[in-house]
């Protein structure tokens, strides 16, 4: 009998150790998560929202047009609202309007004789996409005796410029056309917008709808009202994303399956800026070519393409901007590559100059 009392007791010991041992575990397992999950954020946050969620780019419908002869810009005299979240954080949010031409503007065009114009071509740096003002239509407010007329469209290039120039030269009084030009835009093809549902595609200008679908959408499409809150993610557990990623990784590694990074010509075609060379000489017009820096240029501290001489050999006046005037990173959003206010503010000084305006 003693001894079943001694064995019973000594089974209650080990019980209740053993209780004792698993509420300890527990306890430290759960401290350890948590530890775990304060340093993901504090010190891994961006990284573990990679792939899809890094970056979501958000316009208001209706977004885009096309021209007779194939050129894109803004929907006509409609509000136009962006915004950039990148790591589920809002990096900007912007509200214009564009005019009865369909570019970023709070004054209509039209062919004013009273007035010496100036044409300027480009894509969404000459538009001012990233900024609380657009600083070309800051600029024209301040330029009493000319009007700048901006001709900025988001994601388009050389070709792009070309052909807006020309569908649109006619109907405005002018003396001088400005290209606007990042590097991205010398290879940049033509496009034409196509909305799926939500989903904006930019398709090549021969591409079939399926052909098209079978990439990704630039952007998605919103409505102008809608809370911009309900565009941000559910918060989940970096745990979760961590172990997400490297679930990613390793599948990748497993399977060989590597993203085949775009590589950019070494040599730049510039046919279409010497097209709209042709033009504005049969029309008499000044044409200045004002290369835009990019962010990385700005960080690397030279141009991805030397090109003064080829634009040069044009007749057209080559402004290196990078090497001219002062950049630096401040001037640019945190992760987007777009100037913020500060870095237009900087632009819209620098064209004053070299116009003389």
């Amino acid at each position: 009998m003693h001894n079943q009392i001694l064995k019973t007791k000594e089974i209650g010991e080990k019980s209740l150790n053993w209780i004792k041992n698993s509420l300890l575990v527990l306890v430290s397992t759960v401290v350890t998560l948590i530890v775990v999950e304060i340093i993901l954020r504090v010190f891994l946050g961006e990284v573990l929202y990679t792939g899809k969620v890094g970056r979501s780019l958000y316009y208001s419908n209706p977004l885009f047009e096309v021209t007779p002869n194939g050129a894109v810009h803004y929907a006509s005299d409609t509000p136009l609202r962006s915004l950039a979240i990148y790591y589920n954080k809002f990096e900007y949010e912007t509200k214009h309007h564009t005019n009865n031409m369909g570019f970023i503007s709070d004054v209509n065009y039209t062919k004013d004789s009273s007035k010496d114009g100036i044409i300027f071509l480009g894509d969404s740096f000459t538009a001012g996409v990233g900024s609380t003002t657009p600083w070309l239509q800051t600029l024209n407010h301040k330029i009493k005796d000319k009007n700048l007329y901006s001709f900025g469209v988001t994601g388009t290039g050389q070709e792009n410029f070309y052909r807006l120039y020309q569908n649109f030269k006619d109907s405005l009084n002018y003396n001088t056309i400005v290209i606007m030009s990042i590097s991205d835009d010398l290879h940049r093809k033509l496009w034409y917008p196509l909305t799926v549902r939500d989903k904006l595609y930019f398709c090549r200008e021969k591409s079939t709808k399926e052909q098209c679908l079978k990439g990704y959408p630039l952007m998605h499409l919103i409505d102008y009202n809608l809370d911009r809150d309900t565009l941000l993610m559910p918060d989940e557990l970096y745990l979760k994303k961590a172990y997400r990623v490297l679930r990613n990784g390793i599948h990748k590694k497993i399977h060989n399956k590597t993203t085949k990074k775009y590589t950019p010509p070494k040599r730049i075609d510039i046919k279409y800026i010497a097209d709209i060379k042709k033009l504005a000489d049969k029309e008499g017009k000044r044409v200045l070519f004002i290369h835009i820096p990019e962010k990385g240029e700005v960080e690397n501290g030279e141009y991805r393409y030397d090109i003064a001489n080829d634009i040069e050999k044009l007749g057209i006046e080559y402004y290196p901007i990078l090497k001219t005037y002062k950049w630096d990173r401040s001037m640019y959003h945190i992760h987007d590559g777009h100037p913020n206010n500060k870095g237009y503010e900087n632009l819209s000084k620098i064209v004053e100059g070299i116009l003389g305006l």
